[in-house]
């Protein structure tokens, strides 16, 4: 349940060049594994996948509950949410994925029913579906990230330090490729721009790690 992810964003910018297709057609997509520090039934950090459905509901309780929620804005129209598989399509604006409407015992305070649960759910973001991106560019997504923190320890996350960076190359100014990490303080529901690296390529799809675990500042 927790994997398969992507992006996507509000107050979208982007540096349109020249490349060899059609920005109606480029397609780009990213597949998020989340990592959390001894959050497995095994008590091993590493990738959450393969579980039933049961195992997912309990694990995602864990790390919500014990460590800190990644979620994603799902409001862009040049993003939208698919299952793991990247086959189906379950939402183009967050709504029909957790959270589902802001007030809700499943919906965080402040957070608004755009945003979707990376630890929540098994899902693929799609960017440039139907709409497509500028070819050879980089397109920046405001707010793209939203983290929701423990109410008394601080948790670091880190996007991409050993999977990723070529089509989310950065995170909150730091560069994805090498590890972007977000420290998010107790009971902080910060934010993160991101940009996306679009490439001369129709289609293009790269797996991303997300590790969560207690900061060490």
């Amino acid at each position: 349940m927790l994997g398969a992810i992507g992006v996507i964003g509000v107050g979208t910018g982007a540096a349109f060049g020249s490349g060899a297709f059609s920005s109606t057609t480029a397609e780009r997509a990213v597949e998020v594994n989340v990592f959390g520090a001894e959050v497995s039934d095994s008590g091993t950090a590493g990738v959450v996948s393969g579980l039933t459905e049961g195992e997912e509901t309990t694990l995602a309780g864990q790390i919500t509950g014990n460590f800190v929620d990644v979620l994603v804005d799902a409001s862009s129209d040049t993003v939208d949410i698919y299952d793991a598989t990247g086959d189906t399509e379950v939402s183009t604006d967050g709504t029909d994925v957790y959270p589902e409407n802001p007030g809700s015992s499943e919906t965080y305070s402040g957070i608004g029913n755009n945003y979707v649960s990376l630890v929540a759910n098994d899902v693929t973001i799609v960017f440039g579906d139907d709409n497509g991106l500028p070819p050879n560019s980089t397109v920046n997504y405001g707010d793209l990230f939203s983290f929701v923190g423990n109410d008394n320890t601080n948790f670091d996350v880190t996007f991409g330090d050993t999977n990723g960076g070529s089509i989310l190359s950065s995170v909150g100014g730091s560069t994805v490729s090498t590890g972007a990490t977000i420290t998010v303080s107790s009971g902080a529901t910060p934010t993160a721009d991101a940009d996306v690296a679009t490439g001369t390529d129709n289609n293009s799809r790269e797996q991303l790690d997300i590790r969560i675990e207690e900061s060490s500042s």
